[in-house]
């Protein structure tokens, strides 16, 4: 961290030949505009993911901690970067040996037992990292605050954030390092440290037993960050995806970070150290099992499987099958380099909700001449259904919104599709949407809904359609064409004069 403060401190970003264009006012570091993490608190200075470590990384005014964590026996989450206690880094206590074949996994012993037993300040990484206690005396006073045996034993997470806070009180009025001539900038960035805390857990089934399992791993984590109230604070960050897809849906207010790798990539693959980028290892030479589930072609790369669905032309509109066993995701626009025949089709997919699965069958949806895109897409029948169909204008009147009523026919076919509803040209024989404001478009006996995204159709009965546009706030103008004000958002309700055939279940 001490190099990289000096890095940010002399950085100059827009090149006027002054540096320091990432330090604040305050002689802080800038986190919106540069995040500094202290990898394992400060690993090549002190014995990583220890206290002392951590002190290391708030002295040099990090904005984010960076750290590892196991779980013990009695799920506490537990700084550690490995799934056993490694003799490595770790000596035991009462002076025995400690070597490669005596070391235990952090998931048999409680968190009271690895911090009566171990200290882990072993120094590997060269002459710049130590380990004398009196390099951290933050470190040294928390400790005795604390009951804790030794500086360097193995710390909670829940003492990482009290440490945390004790370091505030530390360089405080009235605290002992009060007289530290940076002690207001380091108890002021410690008020605002965030916290980056990998998940170290392993999904190749050889390693299961290495660590408890994904979702109490994941509990564990997270429920000590909730504990704290540190949700808006704190990341948690794993090549396990299994942990973040359930911190997903038992912890949603934190924040998770992907990983998928961590080595250089080289142009020149003859380069010593070069590699695909990856850290996403197969599973007998099987698909990767780190994406918890979700699809990777292992080492496979947009040169070799390029991208086929264009930048926001993915799912758009999903249709529900009236007895709720099928989706149908429709693309908002056509593959990218698609053939001249089908330049103007969009793909439906059929998914089966009760399997999770993709069924293989899918049909195409043929854009008009005028169309670009699809807004919605809904089913109000086994067969039928109301897609939105637009192009890209706005606040013109004679642009292209349409809803066209649909068939799914033959898989592989293309659905049959009649227009509906011209939604530039919308009776409005009582004159409803009159007034407005000056310059409003569209309004008046001949009502239209010239937004650029119409997101919404919705099946009221058999003769009434609600539509909605999606106003991009504060974006899109599409109504208020004369003053420029950012559009509303606006539902509306369509009389049609045939009545759909709606389901009984709709």
């Amino acid at each position: 961290p001490d190099l990289l403060l000096q890095a940010v401190r002399e950085f100059d970003a827009n090149s006027d030949g002054a540096a320091g264009d990432f330090i604040g006012p305050d002689g802080l570091i800038d986190a919106a505009k540069f995040d500094a993490q202290g990898h394992r608190g400060a690993r090549n200075l002190r014995p990583e993911n220890t206290l002392p470590a951590m002190e290391a990384a708030l002295d040099n005014l990090m904005t984010t901690l960076e750290t590892d964590n196991g779980v013990s026996s009695n799920g506490v989450a537990i700084l550690n970067h490995d799934p056993k206690i490694e003799a490595a880094k770790c000596r035991n206590a009462d002076g025995t040996p400690y070597t490669a074949v005596d070391e235990v996994f952090i998931k048999n012993l409680t968190a009271a037992q690895i911090q009566s037993r171990f200290i882990c300040d072993k120094v590997f990484r060269g002459p710049e990292q130590q380990n004398d206690p009196a390099l951290s005396p933050a470190s040294i006073a928390f400790a005795a605050a604390r009951g804790l045996m030794h500086p360097y034993v193995m710390p909670t997470t829940q003492q990482l954030f009290d440490f945390a806070e004790f370091y505030i009180a530390y360089y405080s009025t009235g605290g002992p390092g009060t007289a530290h001539a940076d002690a207001g900038k380091r108890k002021a960035n410690a008020e605002r440290v965030r916290y980056n805390i990998e998940t170290k857990i392993n999904p190749r089934a050889e390693f299961a037993a290495r660590t408890i399992a994904a979702e109490p791993f994941a509990a564990a984590v997270a429920g000590v960050i909730a504990a704290n109230r540190l949700e808006s604070k704190a990341d948690i960050q794993s090549f396990d995806f299994r942990t973040l897809l359930e911190v997903h849906k038992t912890f949603p207010a934190i924040r998770t970070v992907f990983l998928f790798g961590d080595f250089p990539i080289f142009a020149d693959r003859s380069i010593e150290g070069s590699d695909d980028g990856t850290n996403l290892q197969d599973e007998n030479g099987a698909n990767t099992p780190w994406l918890a589930g979700l699809f990777w072609p292992y080492r496979a790369t947009a040169d070799s499987a390029p991208f086929k669905v264009a930048r926001s032309g993915g799912f758009e509109g999903m249709a529900l099958s009236t007895d709720g066993k099928k989706l149908y995701p429709l693309l908002e626009a056509p593959l990218v380099g698609a053939t001249t025949s089908d330049a103007k089709t969009l793909l439906i997919h059929e998914f089966n909700l009760d399997r999770n699965v993709y069924t293989g069958k899918r049909f195409k949806y043929a854009l008009d001449a005028g169309g670009t895109n699809i807004g919605d897409f809904i089913l109000y029948n086994r067969k039928e259904g109301l897609v939105i169909e637009r192009d890209g204008s706005q606040g013109k009147l004679d642009g292209f919104k349409k809803i066209y009523k649909i068939q799914l026919n033959d898989p592989e076919g293309f659905v049959g599709k009649e227009e509906l509803v011209d939604l530039l040209a919308i009776k409005d024989r009582a004159r409803i949407s009159e007034p407005g404001q000056p310059g409003d478009v569209g309004l008046g006996k001949k009502f239209a809904f010239p937004f650029v995204t119409i997101e919404d159709v919705v099946v009221l009965n058999s003769k009434t359609l609600g539509v909605i546009n999606d106003n991009n706030y504060p974006f899109s103008v599409g109504r208020h064409v004369g003053s420029g004000e950012p559009d509303d958002t606006e539902f509306i309700q369509i009389r049609l004069d045939e009545r759909l055939d709606l389901d009984d279940k709709h």
